[in-house]
């Protein structure tokens, strides 16, 4: 099926989202049968259409509580949930908080946010679905390394490079210029998603690590390393399928340990990440 059906859909979506619209709306405007709509959707996007939908209006009540939305109710409505309690519990099924909870410990950048549907979203979620990520055991591991409180909206673009080169400057100083140097980071306290650390590491010596330095044991366990495939702007669209689709759909589940941030170099042009990731629930899994 062409994308022009597919991008015709997203932005009649996109135009009507606080429109009392309805699956069969979106199939008419994109001149196809909803069951025909609903099956390419499914295929390029990653969910449902009508799971879409919600999603989109939940991540712009997302946003709103950020900004200071006060008036859940107002909120709701606007959204197109019929009542304060269906919209409390179809936000805290999204984000695993109730609204109030996110209102204070929320971000605008979010793992679990629906992107605008354009061409660049279905060239990087077709790259994802035909590419999906290596997974490998991770032997446990010493590291030892410096660390900077970040907030969210600050792991991406120039500032997430920045700030990495600073720290990896303080390591080189120290271990030399042919140290490995690794990028992680973590969540500050169990629950938040606002504030991060960031830390920067390479192996682990002998005895206790220098002065100011902090020391990180990695776990044994699994691993799956995605690549992005697009440019930075695409990095939404990538979380967006780390988080909300394939760690839900794979079998895998996400564990509770630090997450590995891949920059571009001369070796590997293009960013990855990878996610420590288990065979069973984790019994501590906390929001991303």
């Amino acid at each position: 099926m062409s994308r022009d059906r597919l991008l015709r859909a997203g932005a009649f979506l996109d135009k009507h989202l606080f429109d009392p619209i309805q699956p069969e709306d979106i199939a008419a405007a994109s001149a196809l049968s909803l069951r025909s709509l609903q099956r390419h959707f499914a295929t390029a996007v990653g969910e449902s259409l009508s799971g879409y939908l919600r999603g989109r209006r939940l991540t712009h009540a997302a946003q709103q509580l950020v900004l200071g939305h006060q008036d859940i109710l107002s909120l709701a409505l606007d959204c197109q949930f019929g009542s304060h309690e269906a919209f409390t519990r179809a936000f805290s099924r999204h984000f695993f908080m109730s609204p109030s909870a996110f209102r204070q410990q929320g971000c605008l950048q979010h793992n679990y946010y629906r992107p605008s549907l354009d061409l660049a979203m279905l060239d990087e979620l077709a790259a994802q679905h035909q590419q999906p990520p290596q997974i490998a055991p991770r032997p446990q591991q010493s590291l030892w390394g410096v660390t900077r409180a970040m907030q969210t909206d600050e792991l991406t673009g120039a500032g997430l490079g920045s700030t990495v080169w600073q720290l990896g400057g303080q390591l080189r100083s120290l271990f030399g210029q042919q140290a490995p140097l690794r990028v992680f980071y973590f969540k500050t306290q169990p629950g938040q998603c606002r504030h991060f650390l960031l830390l920067v590491a390479t192996f682990a010596g002998r005895g206790t690590p220098p002065q100011d330095m902090v020391a990180l044991t990695l776990p044994a366990g699994y691993s799956a390393t995605f690549t992005l495939h697009g440019d930075e702007s695409q990095l939404p669209v990538f979380m967006y399928h780390c988080f909300a689709q394939w760690i839900f759909h794979s079998g895998w589940h996400f564990d509770d340990a630090p997450i590995e941030l891949q920059l571009p170099d001369e070796r590997h042009p293009r960013f990855r990440l990878t996610l420590p990731v288990r065979t069973t629930p984790c019994p501590v899994y906390r929001l991303w």
